[in-house]
């Protein structure tokens, strides 16, 4: 594999929308922004050595789910009029986009 480099983990953390829902830790897309804009190098070695080395955090693979209502069902007893949103959490999508 070749080796991550610092623009591909800046384009995972700067690509997606800093609205996006964070997952269990809250830790924000904006959040990771400003911690890359103050001192970028901790984040890098972390992702880096991550993806260099194929280990992905057990915490960053949690996720949330969420049931939201479907509109217009009929019946809201039955599952199908449901819709499971999963919140993963950013550091762990930052590694995966690398």
């Amino acid at each position: 594999w070749p080796h991550v480099t610092y623009s591909e983990v800046c384009n995972a953390i700067f690509s997606p929308s800093y609205k996006k829902a964070p997952g269990p830790s809250q830790i924000t897309y904006s959040a990771l922004r400003l911690a890359w804009q103050a001192d970028a190098t901790p984040i890098y070695l972390l992702i880096s050595q991550c993806a260099n080395t194929g280990f992905h955090p057990h915490l960053w693979c949690k996720t949330i789910a969420v049931a939201l209502c479907k509109p217009g069902k009929p019946d809201y007893a039955n599952p199908r009029a449901y819709c499971l949103i999963q919140l993963e959490e950013c550091l762990g999508k930052v590694l995966e986009a690398v």
